[in-house]
């Protein structure tokens, strides 16, 4: 039992997950948690059932460096469904209207641009906002009338990536954090005189994160967690790219107590994001601030001051 905790306090990392469709990421978050022994979990960016695709999950300590990931930009591959709208905006909603008018390819291709750069969206109701504190979904089961305020997003790219036949067209989206899909797609279709639903939903990307993932599948046939344990991504891999130098012990035990120390760069004068590691022990992400390092988040894996 001892061993277990051991083992259970030494699991630090990411997992790069294919959520398979018809199961929630919370869901998703659950099994893979229990593969690993119970340890603390958490993911990035809600996948709702319908859709399938990348769910990055940070176990153990690695959860403190979920929060510079929420912001990231994503990627998805949708297909839509044109002149049937439902109550969901997908597949698992009710068929409320329908208009016998589909877009041609040059149609659709031409009223893309007007969805690239910042736009305003209402989120659907049928999402986990939360109005006063209840997720919008539960109140729309309830049958209590409500409003959700719009808000801006970033469309990156939109581009049509297959024209598959009349009623059915298949898109590539890179959009801001907290952009509906559904939405867009229904927003697009509005912009035609038509009516849009998504038939499927897989998100293939998030921020510059490696696209390579691993199913709930193959990780649940390995169940030993000697084996999962080698498929952990370390806990720096969301930093990839970002200025990363190691510190010597004096300079980590300073770190360790959330004390700046001196960096001598007095070129970076203004909030550049770092990343400063300790041997195997210490992982700290922070900002150089005119030569100082301030440590923003420190994940202690098994540091010892000595004192």
């Amino acid at each position: 039992m001892v061993e277990q905790k051991k083992l259970k306090d030494n699991i630090n990392g990411w997992i790069f997950l294919d959520k398979p469709e018809g199961m929630s990421s919370n869901n998703a978050l659950q099994r893979v948690r229990k593969l690993f022994l119970g340890c603390k979990a958490g993911y990035v960016g809600t996948l709702d059932p319908l859709a399938s695709g990348f769910l990055p999950i940070a176990l153990g300590k690695t959860t403190k460096f979920i929060k510079f990931l929420e912001n990231s930009y994503k990627e998805y591959v949708s297909s839509v469904i044109w002149g049937i709208k439902t109550s969901t905006g997908d597949q698992e909603g009710k068929v409320v209207e329908e208009i016998f008018f589909y877009p041609d390819k040059e149609m659709i291709k031409s009223n893309l641009k007007f969805f690239i750069g910042k736009i305003n969206q209402i989120p659907p109701k049928y999402s986990a906002i939360k109005i006063n504190g209840e997720r919008a979904y539960k109140l729309v089961r309830k049958g209590e009338n409500f409003t959700i305020k719009p808000r801006s997003v970033d469309i990156f790219e939109f581009k049509l990536k297959n024209f598959q036949n009349k009623k059915k067209s298949e898109f590539y989206v890179k959009v801001s954090s907290g952009t509906y899909i559904r939405t867009l797609m229904e927003d697009l279709a509005k912009s035609m005189g038509t009516l849009a639903h998504l038939y499927s939903l897989r998100r293939i990307g998030v921020g510059n994160l490696d696209k390579k993932l691993i199913s709930l599948d193959s990780l649940e046939h390995m169940m030993h967690i000697d084996k999962l344990v080698k498929f952990l991504k370390p806990a720096d891999e969301i930093f990839k790219g970002a200025e990363t130098f190691s510190l010597n012990e004096n300079e980590a035990k300073l770190i360790n107590n959330g004390i700046k120390i001196l960096k001598n760069d007095k070129k970076k004068s203004s909030n550049t994001f770092a990343v400063a590691k300790y041997k195997e022990q210490l992982v700290v992400a922070g900002f150089i601030n005119n030569g100082y390092f301030f440590p923003n988040t420190i994940m202690n894996l098994n540091f010892n001051s000595g004192e």
